[in-house]
């Protein structure tokens, strides 16, 4: 395993922005490019300037147009190995996750960071209206008031109009599919395998919660729709069967994650010069 590292020509001059919003780009995603590039307009679109971190695998590599940083591993990566290397690899104090089918509100961020800062705590989310199909990939919109919208707990979602997720209401007790927080406070670390070597598959992100619960740190849910999360069970990983928590229970989360092993030296960088292209 190895990576190679890509930065677009900048001036240094400029300010680098205050987060970082990682992305795994799996090597199998349908539609890649297409959601891709959406993805990428729509963090260009925040209100606040963010500095994007995709991470590609098996050695994919990004499309000439992708004016952004990026990282390719060599190898497939779980979806929470991907994860762990944005954290490790970015360069900003607080970072936020956001998957390549989800939209954030182009004032997201900006209001994200803010409530942070202003109560004085290390990690905030909020809540989403859930879609049932990809129209919402190219829009612009703004956060909503979270009363627009109805929570219903079938999980999966269950497609009614103006369906909430209520992880910012507390409704259905996670956390969302982004979270902003400071790693100054919380460190690189996000959990990608257990004790036991196996690599968490499914559940990584309500681990990484637990984690942070028990170390009381300090979090915070904002009561506002600030993005469109896109469901399909036949597709998504968080729908697919497995055993993280019967795992998480027997073997425990082991605290040397795949971006540690970045941080150490570990998995190598290497210069792209050396390593096979092959197209995204």
């Amino acid at each position: 395993m190895q990576y190679t590292s890509h930065f677009p020509e900048t001036n240094e001059a400029c300010e680098r922005p205050h987060v970082t919003v990682f992305c795994a780009v799996w090597h199998k995603q349908p539609n890649k490019l297409e959601l891709l590039c959406s993805h990428w307009e729509n963090l260009k679109s925040q209100s606040l300037g963010v500095e994007p971190c995709y991470i590609f695998d098996n050695g994919d590599q990004a499309p000439d147009w992708l004016d952004a940083p990026w990282h390719s591993f060599s190898e497939p990566l779980t979806i929470y190995e991907a994860w762990s290397a944005g954290v490790a690899l970015s360069r900003t104090r607080f970072v936020a996750q956001l998957n390549m089918d989800d939209r954030l509100a182009s004032n997201a961020i900006e209001a994200m960071l803010a409530m942070l800062l202003k109560n004085e705590v290390s990690f905030v989310s909020g809540d989403w209206r859930i879609c049932f199909d990809q129209a919402h990939m190219d829009e612009k919109f703004e956060i909503e008031d979270v009363n627009n919208t109805q929570f219903k707990p079938d999980w999966p979602p269950k497609q009614v109009e103006n369906l909430r997720l209520g992880s910012g209401t507390k409704e259905r007790g996670t956390y969302g599919p982004c979270n902003l927080w400071d790693t100054n406070v919380i460190g690189r670390f996000y959990p990608s395998h257990f004790h036991n070597g196996e690599p968490i598959l499914s559940a990584g992100d309500a681990l990484f919660w637990h984690l942070l619960e028990r170390s009381n740190i300090k979090m915070l849910r904002l009561a506002a729709i600030i993005g469109r999360y896109y469901s399909d069970p036949e597709t998504q990983g968080e729908f697919r069967p497995h055993r993280d928590f019967e795992n998480a229970a027997e073997h425990g989360i082991s605290q040397v994650s795949f971006g540690s092993r970045i941080l150490s030296g570990e998995i190598p960088q290497v210069s792209a010069e050396n390593t096979p292209a092959s197209a995204a």
